[in-house]
């Protein structure tokens, strides 16, 4: 049981090294703070579908996870380009 926690702890410790982020955005407005966690998720998102899916044995659930993630990376995008989009039109007079 001990190896487990301490395994997972390991783990906690690595995602937390890629997708956590210990100072807030400046200036801390709430498009900014969307904004890095949209950034933030995106990395989580392609490291898994890079480093974690392929190490996968089971070739049909290694497809279907990678397919999950996928649709998740690419509603992601999706929001991230629409904000930017929204931002550039606040930016104009």
């Amino acid at each position: 049981m001990h190896n487990l926690t301490l395994k997972s702890l390991e783990v906690r410790t690595r995602v937390n090294a890629l997708i956590g982020n210990p100072d807030a955005p400046t200036p801390n407005t709430t498009e900014n703070v969307s904004r890095d966690r949209l950034l933030r998720v995106q990395a989580g998102l392609r490291h898994v579908l890079v480093e974690v899916i392929p190490q996968i044995d089971d070739e049909q659930q290694r497809e279907e996870i990678s397919h999950w993630i996928d649709g998740i990376y690419t509603i992601i995008c999706c929001e991230e380009c629409e904000s930017m989009s929204a931002n550039k039109e606040g930016d104009q007079p």
